[in-house]
């Protein structure tokens, strides 16, 4: 005899059961869909390279760099400006007089505002790479400050970066959910760490379960992204700043303008992160974004 399922009739439970079988079902389909996002990005990164959105995405990280300098966690902001090398300390879980004439790679430098931060901190070389060449001119600006002791290139992170694999500390903040290829990046930006050195990785989380709060904010965020998508960038920054305020335009352009802006679980970094090598990995801040560090085993 065929099986058949029990008839569904959702309607006939009592309001309580009936919100409690809608939370389980949504937070199901939720599962599902990270596992299934995760495995899509894999197969899809190649196709992602001929799609006019990686374009749109460094064009506008390209625009953001020449005219978007300012900002309340940048260099423009001299409050920030004096802590920026606390703040590396703080995100690596490193002493600050442990990097002293240590070899650190910039991956991703944007304009230069944590390139400043290892200056101060006396680094025997920081190494500062990025695609755009806006952000490049702006570190170039910073790397004068400390008598050449950082170096500047333009490099893509989803190329070989035809680098040595003897940085003491790769640092990477905000940068390779951008590319439209994490995991690539991922893979080059890893392999220039040194055995016994560490990897910084600041890279954007999904939603925390059970928090309304970042449902929202990302919904927020996906719905703007919509609304401006189509508008130049000069638009986009005139929309941003009536919403936000002058003071926070760039952290939000930031999240908005650029339309690759992939979000990660924090099991699926650390597997990552085990499987090329590292351990110790750590979570180095309670943030809605995953700040972490690991070591690459000796």
């Amino acid at each position: 005899m065929m099986y058949e399922p029990p008839a569904v009739e959702p309607w006939r439970l009592p309001k309580d059961e009936r919100i409690r079988l809608l939370e389980a079902k949504v937070a199901f389909l939720l599962d599902e869909v990270s596992g299934l996002r995760s495995l899509v990005r894999h197969l899809s990164a190649d196709k992602l390279s001929e799609l006019p959105m990686i374009q749109q995405t460094r064009d506008s990280f390209d625009y953001q760099w020449r005219s978007l300098p300012e900002g309340h966690a940048m260099l423009s902001n001299p409050e920030w400006k004096a802590r920026a090398a606390d703040e590396i300390a703080q995100f690596t879980a490193l002493p600050r007089e442990w990097f002293r004439d240590k070899r650190i790679l910039d991956a991703g430098c944007g304009q230069g505002r944590w390139t400043y931060g290892f200056g101060t901190l006396e680094v025997g070389r920081c190494v500062s790479i990025d695609i755009s060449a806006a952000a490049l001119e702006r570190t170039l600006q910073v790397a004068r400050e400390f008598d050449g002791r950082i170096e500047v290139h333009r490099k893509n992170l989803l190329q070989d970066l035809e680098l040595p694999a003897d940085f003491d500390l790769v640092w990477c903040f905000g940068v390779l959910h951008h590319t439209g290829d994490t995991y690539r990046g991922f893979e080059h930006v890893s392999k220039c760490v040194k055995p016994g050195g560490y990897l910084f990785l600041m890279i954007y989380a999904e939603p925390l379960p059970n928090t309304t709060d970042s449902y929202e904010y990302y919904h927020e965020i996906f719905d703007m992204r919509c609304r401006l998508r189509n508008l130049t960038f000069d638009e986009k920054v005139a929309r941003v700043e009536k919403k936000w305020g002058r003071t926070q335009l760039h952290g939000y352009f930031d999240a908005i303008s650029p339309e690759i802006n992939d979000l990660y679980r924090w099991d699926e970094l650390v597997s990552w992160l085990l499987a090329a090598g590292f351990e110790d990995v750590t979570r180095t801040l309670d943030a809605p974004n995953h700040y972490l560090v690991a070591r690459r085993k000796t």
